[in-house]
């Protein structure tokens, strides 16, 4: 993953609606900079955030950090001789200029000049001529092409093919499934690991046991150990001493998300990243709503929420394998649609997609205020962000 791109949503709307683009801006940067700190939202990812013109003429971007930041020059910007100006001594302090949403105009020649990314969207620009045309016509060996909203899998493979080098959309929450009669054996073994955790009569030494029986498996789980998120001020060399610093529950959590890590293998950190704060979200939402007692069944719900595209595997073949309660087979083989779980899941994916409406229906129905959704959304990404996830 390349970045995370911050975005400003008005109450009850999916789409951008502020007549006042500096107040979007300011809103993005106080959520994103001021109250938790971009490094805990993108972690050593790029942080994308549009500046209007009034904001670049003020140097505004000079604020926050370079290594961390990416400047989208909105495409309502006119390119006058003040933005190009800013833009170049913002490029010449080292920050990272995108041109958003580009379609070529005459006189957008100087800003093209400037420009570190172009992003292209592919919801705008609907035929492959117009997708293709603008990296054929201002490829070079220091612009980078990204196509946004990228829907489907004949986009993705078009743009890949066009030589698009960053992709964005919510396509890449859910991929394409490769349908297989079975699961393959390697995919099974990690499987069967996972079962062997979940033992109900499972002790510290159990759990160590199992990790113990796979190097890489306890390398990870040392890795984890060892970060300053769980760091005590003294090194973590054993994974029963992991055990022990982190407790069993938590153990547990990370022992099911090195799984996943190896099930889907280095190509598919992201969709495993996506999966763990889906994860937390569920454990948080699970507490706001008087269920603290189910925390690790709701948990585990979001952690297996796309193992059919880690596996490649239909989820039909993978539920009689997963050591998860009925209610969260029911819910992921999509025959229960009702109920306080269901609902704090289909807020989940509703609060990755930004659909405000369907958000504050499922929000009113669990008595629960929009704020904590949003806070427990942060609080899981940062929480992903600290062990390198992504």
């Amino acid at each position: 993953m390349y970045g995370y791109e911050l975005l400003y949503r008005e109450e009850g709307g999916t789409e951008y609606n502020c007549n006042n683009g500096d107040i979007a801006t300011s809103s993005v940067m106080a959520a994103g900079f001021l109250s938790m700190g971009v490094s805990e939202i993108s972690g050593k990812k790029k942080a994308f955030i549009n500046f209007t013109e009034n904001m670049l003429l003020h140097g505004v971007a000079t604020l926050f950090p370079k290594e961390q930041i990416v400047v989208e020059v909105l495409e309502n910007i006119e390119p006058s001789g003040d933005v190009v100006s800013a833009c170049k001594n913002l490029k010449a302090e080292g920050y990272t200029i995108a041109l958003d949403d580009f379609v070529f105009r005459p006189g957008y020649e100087a800003l093209i000049e400037i420009a570190d990314i172009i992003k292209v969207d592919f919801m705008l620009t609907k035929t492959e001529y117009e997708r293709t045309y603008v990296v054929k016509q201002f490829k070079n060996k220091r612009i980078k092409f990204l196509a946004e909203k990228i829907e489907n899998n004949d986009d993705f493979q078009m743009a890949v093919k066009a030589g698009y080098s960053f992709f964005q959309g919510y396509y890449f929450a859910k991929p394409v499934i490769k349908h297989s009669k079975g699961i393959p054996p390697s995919k099974m073994n990690h499987i069967n690991l996972i079962k062997a955790l979940e033992n109900k009569e499972s002790e510290f030494k159990d759990i160590s046991g199992v990790i113990e029986r796979d190097v890489s498996f306890s390398y990870e789980i040392l890795r984890i150990a060892n970060t300053t998120y769980y760091y005590r001020g003294r090194k973590i060399t054993s994974v029963k001493q992991a055990a022990i610093r982190m407790g069993l529950e938590e153990l547990k959590k990370w022992a099911y998300i090195t799984a996943l890590r190896k099930i889907g293998g280095d190509s598919q950190d992201t969709i495993v990243s996506l999966c763990a704060q889906r994860a937390k979200i569920l454990e948080i939402l699970c507490g706001k709503i008087g269920l603290d007692e189910r925390k690790m069944e709701f948990f585990t719900l979001g952690i297996f929420s796309m193992i059919d595209v880690l596996t490649g595997c239909p989820m039909e073949l993978l539920l009689p394998e997963l050591p998860i309660s009925e209610e969260s087979k029911k819910l992921l083989s999509g025959k229960l649609d009702e109920g306080k779980m269901s609902n704090c899941y289909k807020l989940t994916l509703a609060y990755e997609k930004g659909e405000w409406a369907q958000i504050f229906t499922l929000a009113e129905k669990l008595a629960i205020d929009v704020e904590d959704i949003a806070k427990a959304y942060y609080e899981a990404v940062a929480w992903a962000n600290n062990f390198e996830l992504n």
